[in-house]
């Protein structure tokens, strides 16, 4: 028999059992749509993670104060400026704010205009302009923070906000309007408040930083930076670099994926069971056929591809419907369940993305699972004798 005719056979063979073929197609599919849809959203987390890192740049260096114990003063930003390997010192002061008719809690930042620009990479406005670093009430505000919740503009450049700093109300001058950026490591720029250093400080009546962040010229420069660090510091500051958040992150995301991928094989695994279930019950039912099929003429290795194809078929159909489960379930889940959150007034919102080696990994697991439940039903049904359909008489 020609392999298009065992190929129409074995598809023919699959309708006559319509229900019971779509049942174990769909139970191939559970498994390949979990493994795209939970890798993509641990994928796109991580991409979005380092897309931000990456903003502060690989050179970056963040310093916070450990413990209770004291913050940084104007004498530590000098020390550190004198260190070899550095070329930017970054004092920020941050702190939780209210913006009025604003649920959320917004936050605060202290921070010259110069250094502003080195934290954001660039100072992209929709409104007015830059503020100036002179101890004056000036407001430099989120995209978020300007809009309402049906997107109006509310506050323009000129015009005064009220701000809840320490319990008590601040009055100050809007002179801009970010742009949207996306999430940072330190700050949710949308949502954040930005007012020149020294006026913070005056207001706060403080001379002291909980972070300082520490860029150094070249990234092969950051281990060096860091040991500098550490030993004028010692155990005083907590010193994070972003390019061993960053490695730690592809690591903890990968060891996430593998134990996804771990935890949808065993559906898989049940799906396969399934198989060999429904492929032992339809040779069964099919003995005379396969007797008669034999009888007029068809060999054993006819039969053996007949019920492989079937297993190959059930695979490729259940891969197919996985996907587009997947691929729609990847972009629904964020949106069923919103970003994550970061603390008060900060979500970590990121997009799906759905690795071809992933899929690669889904379809090949679906199609092995079934072609290994088929291959003893079809070795079982390729064993039986013209003689032997007698008995089923």
């Amino acid at each position: 028999m020609r392999a298009q005719d065992i190929m129409v056979l074995a598809w023919r063979q699959l309708k006559e059992r319509r229900l019971r073929s779509i049942l174990t197609l769909l139970a191939i599919a559970v498994g390949v749509t979990t493994i795209i849809t939970l890798s993509a959203q641990v994928v796109g987390a991580r991409e979005a993670i380092i897309q931000n890192l990456g903003k502060l740049g690989p050179e970056t260096v963040i310093l916070t104060s450990r413990g209770n114990m004291a913050f940084f003063t104007d004498a530590d930003v000098a020390r550190l400026r004198e260190l070899d390997g550095v070329s930017t010192v970054i004092p920020v002061l941050i702190l939780n704010t209210r913006v009025p008719d604003m649920q959320d809690a917004a936050t605060l930042v202290g921070i010259s205009s110069f250094d502003l620009t080195n934290l954001l990479g660039e100072v992209r406005l929709l409104d007015g302009s830059m503020y100036v670093d002179v101890p004056a009430p000036q407001a430099l505000l989120g995209s978020s923070l300007a809009k309402d919740e049906i997107g109006e503009i509310r506050y323009k450049a000129g015009q005064p906000v009220l701000l809840e700093i320490g319990n008590r109300p601040v009055m100050m001058t809007v002179v801009g309007v970010l742009d949207t950026y996306g999430n940072l490591l330190l700050i949710q720029p949308e949502k954040s408040v930005f007012v020149p250093l020294e006026y913070l400080k005056r207001l706060l009546r403080t001379s002291e930083y909980p972070i300082i962040v520490v860029k150094a010229i070249r990234t092969e420069d950051v281990d060096h930076v860091v040991e500098l660090v550490r030993y004028v510091y010692g155990g005083r500051a907590e010193i994070i670099p972003l390019k061993q958040i960053t490695e730690t992150v592809i690591t903890i995301t990968s060891q996430i994926n593998v134990l996804l991928v771990g935890a949808a094989g065993t559906s898989f695994i049940a799906a396969g069971l399934g198989t060999f279930n429904i492929m032992m019950i339809s040779v069964l039912e099919r003995v005379r056929e396969i007797g008669i099929l034999k009888a007029l003429g068809m060999k054993d290795k006819g039969i053996l591809s007949l019920y492989l194809i079937q297993g190959l078929l059930i695979g490729l159909l259940g891969s197919l419907v996985g996907l587009l489960l997947g691929f729609a379930l990847s972009q629904l889940t964020p949106v069923m369940f919103g970003g994550f959150s970061m603390g008060p007034g900060q979500e970590f919102a990121f997009t799906p993305i759905i690795s071809p080696s992933y899929v690669v990994i889904a379809v090949t697991s679906s199609i092995a699972i079934t072609l290994l439940s088929t291959a003893y039903p079809a070795w079982r049904a390729s064993r039986l004798r013209p003689v032997e359909a007698l008995r089923y008489e």
